[in-house]
């Protein structure tokens, strides 16, 4: 709950910055803003350095170029004199703070942010030059207060040959350990990440490639199970009007539920989590949940839900009626949730661009990937004709709904699959047992109750299955709770013996920028044990011996970010290059790393091999 509430206060002091800084103004500050420079006056010419000095009241801290989980990165807004050059930043090193399971970085007493000034070579030396810079700021103690101020500094103008450069140096050595600069090597060769686009020509192009992307999801593996049961129940129906609600109900339930996980996404963003496409794949909560649920609509293909009902046949009907409505909508919510691991051709642009708009263009995006999931089944309503072309109901159709049955417990494998690859292989074992009680109690349900079992044959046997279920639950999950927030030490997509080549190495921010700085060619791979997209890139392509060979060959760095838990530092690469989830393939060549090549989703190995080859061998071997 506090990190939640600490969340929630970074959001809403990030909002009011502005407004607050206002009332701060009228109290004493925590913060005092000072400009300082490393030099006594100004030589035409001669480079110097300028920076701004934060000094913090005891207890306050502010926040480095990279905050972490939370917080505010200091901004500063330069104001020089005509014909000064300035560069990049420079940063003090920071502090760590942790605080409820939040990693933050920032400075407490002081800190300095520098930057170095290149003056002309003809300056008028009868007046001083005028510097200054506006400053923002977040300082937390007990609480986060925005602050904002203005610091200024005048410096005379001396000739080269009136004095020597150490008569004018000051404040060298607080200017030496500001070096930390605000950019890498890798920051350099990756674009930065999308800003709101004025032009409607923009929005447009993405919500069309958001309708197109929500089309293919129909046709990629994660989604097929739940589509293929869908059309099923279509050939089930023996009239247009039974056709128009089913219809309709499933298509419900893919609007309802990606406009549900948009106000997820944007509810999150806003309280300072940094996630992306297939997030909720990464909570192992989320895929215990997931696979109950699969794992019941498996069973119920197999014919294992029975519910007695004690009423006239009218209203038996109706009821049905209802339940049938009701079931196709959850099962337009089932291909929505199962569909979130797939990223299809067109839409991860589509999401890369949604998730760092506004939260309006945000949520439009998401409906405009739900209306173009559904818009093969609304079709049917508009041109109901096409129907004719689908195959004649009969006894074909029980076998076949058995058969996605199995279809479904495969998925439920593949969730538990991924499960094992976040918490320990004791907690997996565990809720496999889970799974079984949960199959045992449904079995139990449908073997001895019936549309004539008494109302007290019915009541005990639900209860006991209620009981199976709550104690099996209790003994299987519960007593293991402390296990679902350890960290595994299972294997994990770097570690697996089917990676590319001996040379994988697990993606880190310095490493990258290590490879890049020695002119290696680099491979980074996105790729998550969740997502069906990347594994059969992986096993068709990435992993063969033709690919394997050139990079070899090429002496390519090939790294392995892994996202199949939430990662902050793949999160933030993955913005970088406008995507929200994976897959995604970047290629740095060796001979030019500031111009990386951006594979698709769906990748074949000649593709790869031709762009390896453009990408060219890393000029260092070593």
């Amino acid at each position: 709950m506090k990190k939640a509430y600490l969340f929630l206060l970074f959001f809403v002091t990030g909002l009011s910055i502005n407004l607050a800084s206002i009332v701060c103004a009228k109290q004493p500050s925590d913060v005092t803003a000072q400009l300082i420079a490393d030099t006594k006056a100004i030589v035409p010419g001669r480079p110097f350095k300028l920076g701004v000095r934060l000094s913090m009241q005891p207890g306050w801290h502010t926040y480095y170029k990279d905050p972490g989980d939370a917080g505010i990165p200091t901004k500063i807004i330069w104001k020089l004199p005509v014909g000064f050059q300035m560069g990049i930043l420079y940063w003090q090193k920071p502090t760590k703070f942790d605080d409820a399971g939040i990693t933050t970085y920032g400075y407490m007493n002081s800190t300095l942010i520098s930057t170095e000034i290149v003056p002309p070579s003809q300056l008028d030396s009868a007046k001083g030059l005028n510097f200054s810079a506006q400053i923002k700021w977040l300082s937390c103690k007990d609480i986060c207060v925005p602050g904002q101020g203005e610091a200024k500094l005048t410096l005379p103008i001396v000739s080269s040959t009136d004095t020597k450069p150490s008569d004018l140096s000051i404040n060298t050595k607080e200017f030496a350990t500001a070096n930390i600069p605000d950019i890498n090597k890798s920051d350099l060769a990756i674009p930065a990440e999308q800003k709101k686009p004025t032009d409607i020509t923009k929005l447009l192009g993405y919500f069309a490639f958001a309708l197109l992307g929500g089309f293919l999801l129909n046709f990629m593996p994660c989604v097929l199970p739940v589509v293929a049961i869908k059309i099923l129940s279509l050939l089930e129906q023996t009239d247009k009007e039974n056709t128009r609600k089913t219809v309709i109900a499933f298509s419900s339930g893919i609007l309802s539920s990606f406009l549900l996980l948009g106000l997820i996404v944007v509810s999150l963003q806003a309280a300072g989590q940094k996630i992306g496409w297939g997030f909720q794949f990464q909570q192992p909560i989320f895929l215990m949940v997931m696979s109950v649920l699969v794992l019941l609509f498996g069973l119920s293909l197999f014919g294992l839900f029975d519910f007695s009902l004690s009423f006239g046949q009218k209203t038996v009907d109706n009821l049905a009626e209802k339940e049938g409505v009701v079931g196709d909508f959850f099962k337009g919510v089932l291909a929505t949730v199962l569909s979130t691991p797939c990223t299809a051709p067109f839409l991860g642009t589509a999401l890369g661009f949604a998730f760092v708009q506004s939260w309006s263009v945000t949520l439009t995006i998401f409906v405009a990937i739900g209306t173009g999931m559904c818009s093969p089944y609304l079709m049917l309503i508009c041109a109901p004709e096409y129907l004719k072309f689908l195959p004649k109901p009969g006894d074909w159709m029980t076998s076949l709904k058995e058969a996605f049955g199995f279809i479904l417990i495969a998925t439920v494998i593949w969730l538990v699959s991924i499960l094992y690859y976040q918490v320990s292989a004791t907690l997996v074992i565990a809720f496999m047992y889970f799974l079984l009680s949960v199959s045992f109690a449904v079995w139990l349900l449908h073997n001895f109750t019936n549309l004539a079992s008494s109302n007290r044959r019915l009541l005990t046997v639900r209860t006991l299955a209620l009981l199976i279920i709550l104690a099996s639950g209790y003994f299987f999950i519960y007593a293991n709770k402390d296990l679902l927030f350890q960290t595994t030490t299972n294997n994990t997509a770097t570690g697996s013996s089917s990676d590319a080549g001996e040379n994988t190495e697990s993606f880190d921010p310095k490493r990258l920028d290590d490879a890049l700085n020695n002119g290696k060619t680099v491979f980074l791979d996105f790729t998550a044990k969740w997502c069906l997209t990347c594994q059969l890139n992986e096993n068709t392509v990435i992993n063969t011996k033709e690919v394997r060979d050139k990079l070899h060959a090429l002496n390519v760095v090939f790294l392995k970010a892994d996202w199949t838990r939430q990662d902050p530092a793949v999160t933030k690469l993955l913005r970088k290059f406008e995507r929200s989830g994976v897959p995604l393939y970047v290629i740095f060549p060796g001979k030019d790393t500031n111009k990386p090549i951006v594979l698709p989703e769906l990748i074949t190995k000649e593709m790869v091999l031709s762009k390896l080859d453009q990408a060219g061998a890393s000029m260092n071997k070593n």
